[in-house]
């Protein structure tokens, strides 16, 4: 069950009283022996948008985990009229009665001429000596003028492919941030295809099996494309699982075709789409691996409780007895807690990036 989350009202205040409003705000929680807690500092920037409360929501699983100083930009580019606005509250990450809270510190920004004081506003909430994480939820292919003042703030920036039309843009901007600012960058896709990596490394793990690897000839990917107000590029999720199999197993890319038929110099691969309802939009399904030797590795979420994973493990003479595998970080919400606050970037992920790149180099799927 996640930890249960209070925040104390917001107060609209001027920007130049943030500080001292919050210093008065937590004069009084000293009384009910609150301890004002931060690991980090936390830059939030989003448009507002029907994706909004998903971004709450996501804030708040990284709260509920590492108490930390937020300050949530949301920006309205349909504004008719300029405006900023702030107001603080206070995070409770484990509810009323928990004695840890943190800041919170919400700048609502309208329309383009409002955007050029935020970085200014910013720089003296930022507590010193912290690390600097920026959950950018935008496209970061597409120009604005707070992206590059917010990434040079920051010592680790998330991103989601999820709000992308372009992969190959996509993986281009993130590759050339790692290389020319030697940023630490994260990917909340990536972060939701932790399990099914997992999994599959788990598969494979004693040496008997390891054997099969390169020997595997066809491959099926099934992923949900029920889509809703927050996800609609539902592909993407399996596209990571393939270009991050397809660079570790070191397969030699022939060509894609619209139906999403993939061939490798050895191996065939589909992409294929189903839907459940209950389940969240673009979610890996199931991963089917055939060998050349008949060998069949076949793992598909279980409908009636589809956190878990069935797993069949088949040969020509005989079948293994099935078990499950339970998804419980990407259930939880852990695994994207994780992606934002961890330090570092991972290889297997820049090398994924370079292999999508390939994969989609004619922008067909």
């Amino acid at each position: 069950m996640e930890n249960a989350i209070n925040h104390t009202s917001q107060q609209l205040i001027a920007p130049s009283e943030i500080e001292s409003e919050l210093m008065l705000l937590w004069q009084k929680l000293a009384k009910e022996n609150k301890t004002r807690a931060s690991l980090f500092n936390l830059i939030v920037f989003h448009h507002l948008s029907p994706r909004t409360d998903y971004v709450r929501s996501t804030v708040q699983k990284i709260v509920s985990l590492f108490p930390c100083r937020i300050l949530f930009i949301t920006y309205d580019p349909h504004a008719t009229t300029p405006y900023l606005k702030t107001a603080i509250s206070v995070v409770t990450p484990m509810g009323r009665d928990s004695s840890i809270a943190c800041d919170q510190i919400d700048i609502g920004v309208g329309a383009p001429a409002s955007l050029e004081p935020v970085p200014s506003l910013l720089l003296p909430h930022l507590i010193p000596d912290l690390p600097i994480y920026l959950l950018w939820t935008e496209d970061p292919t597409q120009p604005h003028p707070l992206f590059t003042p917010l990434v040079s703030l920051a010592t680790r920036a998330i991103f989601d492919s999820e709000t992308t039309c372009d992969l190959v843009a996509f993986a281009t901007t993130l590759l050339n941030l790692k290389k020319k600012q030697g940023i630490d960058i994260g990917d909340l896709n990536w972060a939701r295809t932790e399990g099914w990596r997992d999994l599959i490394a788990s598969l494979f793990s004693l040496s008997e099996k390891r054997k099969h690897l390169n020997q595997i000839s066809v491959v099926r990917l099934i992923y949900n494309e029920r889509p809703t107000a927050s996800f609609c590029h539902l592909k993407i999720q399996s596209l990571y699982l393939l270009s991050w199999l397809s660079n570790r197993l070191k397969w030699s890319f022939q060509g894609v075709n619209s139906s999403l038929y993939f061939q490798f110099d050895r191996v065939d691969a589909k992409i294929e789409a189903t839907t459940w309802e209950k389940l969240g939009s673009g979610t890996v399904i199931g991963v089917h691996l055939h060998t050349k030797e008949g060998y069949l590795f076949r793992a598909e979420r279980i409908p009636s409780s589809y956190h878990q994973v069935k797993v069949e493990i088949s040969t020509p003479e005989k079948c293994d007895l099935p078990y499950p595998f339970m998804m419980g970080k990407t259930a939880t919400g852990q695994s994207l807690v994780k992606e934002i606050c961890t330090q570092g970037t991972s290889e297997h992920y820049l090398e994924m990036l370079e292999t999508l790149k390939i994969l989609d180099q004619d922008r067909r799927i």
